[in-house]
């Protein structure tokens, strides 16, 4: 198979931006500490979840929506099952607490 010489710098780019996303994802894992104390959690959310969207307010989505959002999204955010079960928490108490 030839490659024509317009798509060599787009797959250069597109392997750059993939080999970047997996670079802030594992540098993210390595410094979850940040993450710890008042507020954290919210942190958390934004700053895994802002990896590759803009984080949804807690009460754009049910309480009992979130457990299954977060349980597909978290691994591609690189949230492992501790981390994952933080960000439901904290996604299901705002959005109930916004409900009130």
């Amino acid at each position: 198979m030839t490659t024509s010489p317009s798509s060599t710098p787009l797959r250069l780019a597109a392997a750059l931006l993939v080999s970047g996303a997996a670079l802030a994802v594992a540098a993210g894992c390595a410094s979850s500490a940040r993450f710890d104390g008042p507020g954290g959690d919210a942190r958390l959310y934004g700053a895994r979840c802002g990896l590759c969207h803009v984080p949804y307010p807690p009460a754009h989505f049910a309480p009992s929506e979130w457990p299954g959002i977060v349980a597909v999204m978290g691994p591609r955010a690189g949230l492992d099952t501790a981390l994952r079960e933080r960000v439901t928490r904290y996604l299901v108490a705002e959005s109930a607490a916004s409900r009130r």
